[in-house]
């Protein structure tokens, strides 16, 4: 199973509370600024912004769907959230909310092994670290657009 670690960051042009409040209202399916590249729908009863909550995603990107789940395992309202993953993917993720002039520094981190063999064997000709990183500039930038328009 090979091993992704990406970092990826953006300044977004509002504060931590508005981008983390989109990002939580993102992952239940209320907002769909980051279609068609992700699309994600909350499981069971615990509320999103709750440890514990589960999310489905699916991520579209270059002709490939990969599917996996996040378990938010700590959430510091405006600051942080922290996931495990489970899926196509297995591993940790954690999102960073940091204040910066009126703005806000957003900062992603993927920590994943694949697991599905389709991942697995092409990973030495696929660089997955990079379609992440693709993916989640492509979202930055819808969110900012989605939340100037607020």
């Amino acid at each position: 199973m090979p091993k992704i670690d990406a970092i990826d960051e953006a300044v977004i042009d509002s504060p931590p509370t508005s981008v983390y409040k989109a990002f939580l209202n993102e992952y239940v399916g209320v907002t769909h600024w980051w279609m068609p590249y992700l699309e994600s729908k909350l499981r069971g009863g615990v509320p999103i912004d709750r440890e514990g909550a589960i999310i489905d995603i699916t991520v579209h990107n270059r002709g490939i769907t990969s599917k996996f789940s996040a378990k938010m395992t700590k959430i510091v309202e405006a600051k942080s959230i922290e996931a495990e993953y489970t899926g196509d993917f297995v591993g940790t993720g954690k999102l960073t909310f940091e204040p910066t002039d009126g703005k806000t520094k957003v900062q992603v981190r993927f920590n994943v092994r694949t697991n599905r063999l389709l991942f697995s064997l092409f990973s030495p000709f696929v660089d997955i670290g990079k379609t992440q990183s693709d993916t989640m500039q492509k979202g930055f930038k819808a969110l900012n657009g989605y939340l100037s328009k607020k």
